[in-house]
């Protein structure tokens, strides 16, 4: 038996609406031939697909079991079309998506690797939250995100793990200390605004300080990017900023000596921050192989995996 695809379609559409009119108009077609196609179609199939009434059409046992393969076929077909469409055309670009939250030499090593492996379109949006949402709806391939991941439709695969710091003042009592443990700062005012931008780290980190005794959590800073005003904070009301252990990015730069000191946190008090490859598979099905044969080899060639002392 050869089906029609167009007439296919013309069932979903159909199906859909359940309004030959609404289906005809959604097709840009008039509703007579929409109405021949069908009949052809159910000729073709053997059987109704729907019942027609005076002010109603519904499906037909038939047309409910038709519906859902009939769909997949289209899926497939459009599937075929793009893949021939890449192959007119070359390789498309691999879109990767990065929070701007992640340290930013992480950033820059990031992008080098990717920029090395295919063409890309490498941006940084904001908080690991626009990154996702971007994933989801197919608007970028890959994206850098800090963990737990807020979406059970990602994938993910951890590429660099951050031991969790402190940043004090020059003059602070903690100031010359190796390391601290979370629970010294419990009668300290501490500022975790650099995770602002993203809800679910926030309320990660918010829990994590409060399970460990530490619950007077201050805010310095209403604005992204706010990383200097935070400083000027922490440095002018003896506050502690929680940060993660990056001494090259731009935000370890900024808490670096004479002014101030970062300080890592023992790991036994405070768990590293992950920071990971996330894509979406059912938003991919045609690169899928392609994306992650790409992310073994992104995670092979960044420098090493574990950030801290």
């Amino acid at each position: 038996m050869d089906i029609d695809f167009t007439r296919l379609r013309y069932f979903v559409a159909v199906a859909e609406e359940l309004h030959f009119k609404r289906a005809a108009e959604k097709l840009m077609i008039t509703p007579p031939p929409l109405s021949k196609q069908i009949k052809l179609l159910e000729k073709e199939l053997g059987g109704p697909l729907f019942e027609r009434g005076y002010h109603e059409v519904r499906l037909t046992p038939l047309g409910q079991r038709l519906l859902g393969p009939a769909r997949e076929v289209l899926a497939q077909v459009e599937e075929f079309k793009a893949v021939a469409a890449q192959g007119r055309r070359g390789p498309a670009p691999v879109r990767v998506s990065a929070t701007a939250y992640a340290p930013s030499d992480l950033l820059a090593e990031l992008e080098a690797v990717v920029t090395d492996l295919a063409p890309v379109e490498f941006t940084v949006p904001g908080s690991a939250a626009e990154v996702t949402a971007k994933l989801i709806a197919g608007h970028a391939e890959l994206g850098l995100i800090h963990l737990p991941a807020p979406d059970p439709r990602l994938r993910h695969r951890v590429i660099a793990r951050y031991q969790g710091a402190i940043a004090v003042r020059f003059d602070d009592p903690l100031a010359e200390r190796e390391a601290v443990s979370i629970e010294e700062l419990r009668e300290r005012e501490v500022a975790i605004d650099f995770a602002r931008p993203n809800p679910v780290v926030l309320a990660g980190l918010t829990r994590g300080l409060n399970r460990r005794g530490v619950h007077r959590i201050v805010r310095t800073t209403n604005q992204r990017g706010g990383e200097v005003e935070m400083a000027s904070q922490v440095f002018n009301r003896h506050l502690v900023a929680v940060v993660s252990y990056a001494p090259d990015s731009f935000i370890g730069k900024i808490f670096s000596p004479p002014e101030f000191r970062l300080i890592p946190v023992d790991e036994s008090t405070w768990a590293p921050a992950e920071i990971a490859l996330a894509w979406a598979p059912e938003r991919i099905p045609a690169r899928l192989a392609e994306l992650e044969s790409m992310v073994d080899q992104i995670a092979s060639r960044l420098p090493p995996v574990r950030r801290g002392t």
